[in-house]
């Protein structure tokens, strides 16, 4: 899917810093759900998710991006630590 320019506006600091980089998660309260994806060797807190509903973004992060990501997550007891 392709990335609104809304969500890369909101997302611009991020998307400076780290590159152009997101996962089309799904539909989360009737808004498209994107998660900005870090570099595979960036220590970083919670992760961002940007809902956009046609016209504006909503950025959320912390326990409930954790909660809107964990929806979308098959397989989710299984995690590939090194």
């Amino acid at each position: 899917m392709n990335i609104p320019e809304q969500v890369k506006k909101a997302a611009g600091s991020l998307v400076d810093m780290y590159g152009l980089s997101f996962d089309y998660l799904g539909k989360y309260q009737d808004k498209d759900a994107f998660q900005f994806r870090f570099p595979d060797d960036t220590d970083t807190g919670f992760p961002f998710v940007f809902l956009f509903d046609g016209a504006s973004v909503t950025e959320v992060t912390g326990f409930e991006a954790l909660d809107i990501i964990g929806l979308f997550v098959e397989d989710f007891d299984i995690v590939d630590v090194e």
